[in-house]
């Protein structure tokens, strides 16, 4: 907490894979959110969409780097998941740096993004647009 006269700190976010040994932070504001349809995305994440923050390689700041692995999905793109568990987490490409996009469901409490959109939408499951209607549970 601040006391008065001091400047607010920058948020901060954790994250980490399913088993953990890949753990990282980002620092600063997260701002936008890409929500990826294309199949390449699905594959790599087995769900019916990615989940991508879009973040400055140098607001993250990995704590273990021992079980990350890199892997060439495509001619200058890199996807990166822990070598342990699996989880994805994150893409790069080679023609923008300083650029990564995590993988969203990594991210302890993502606060909603000020910027959301769909990439490839045109790829979709056709039934995705009806998953508002599906029954839902909180637990289970």
């Amino acid at each position: 907490m601040n006391t008065v006269g001091e400047p607010d700190a920058p948020p901060s976010y954790e994250g980490a894979c399913l088993c953990g040994a890949t753990h990282f932070e980002v620092a600063g504001s997260l701002s936008a959110v890409v929500l990826c349809h294309c199949t390449q995305c699905r594959r790599g994440n087995g769900g019916a969409f990615n989940v991508s923050v879009v973040v400055n390689t140098a607001q993250v700041i990995f704590r273990s780097l021992a079980t990350l692995k890199e892997y060439e999905s495509s001619p200058g793109k890199v996807r990166a998941f822990c070598g342990v568990c699996g989880s994805p987490i994150y893409s790069r490409r080679s023609e923008t740096p300083n650029t990564m996009r995590l993988r969203g469901g990594l991210i302890v409490d993502l606060p909603a993004p000020l910027g959301l959109r769909h990439i490839h939408r045109d790829s979709r499951w056709p039934w995705i647009d009806t998953i508002e209607s599906a029954p839902m549970t909180p637990e289970g």
